[in-house]
């Protein structure tokens, strides 16, 4: 499903309150609370509408906050992704919750050292693949 799609589910899903259906004024207001991301009304309609196609993490986490679901709602359970993230212990995912909010600059240069310390030590090379390896 798409992002819009799935928004569009949440929002007929969500009640707002007294119990009516959730407006995207109240979304954006419930993002703002939460402190998470900020986002524009125009931004969450252009998602809505399938108009934006790659949301940022950050917009994606506080989406989900503001709809009480957990952000691997907005991620497909058999993405590489989804998999390796499930698979990372406390120390890692706490350096991956760190990178929260930092600009697109600072994430490249911490890319960089992830991928420095990757060859370092060889867990990208074909030998680090293979079940036989060593």
């Amino acid at each position: 499903m798409s992002i819009a799609q799935l928004l569009e589910d949440l929002f007929a899903r969500t009640a707002g309150p007294g119990g009516r259906p959730v407006t995207m004024q109240e979304i954006i207001r419930r993002m703002e609370r939460g402190g998470i991301a900020t986002m524009s009304l125009s931004y969450l309609q252009q998602l809505r509408k399938g108009e934006a196609k790659n949301p940022r993490l950050q917009h994606l986490r506080a989406l989900a906050d503001a709809f009480d679901v957990p952000p691997s709602y907005f991620t497909a359970e058999d993405s590489p992704s989804f998999e390796a993230a499930s698979q990372l212990n406390p120390e890692e995912r706490e350096i991956a919750l760190r990178m929260h909010g930092l600009s697109d600059e600072a994430l490249a240069n911490v890319r960089g050292i992830v991928e420095m310390a990757r060859r370092s030590e060889r867990l990208d090379s074909p030998s680090a693949h293979r079940p036989d390896a060593d």
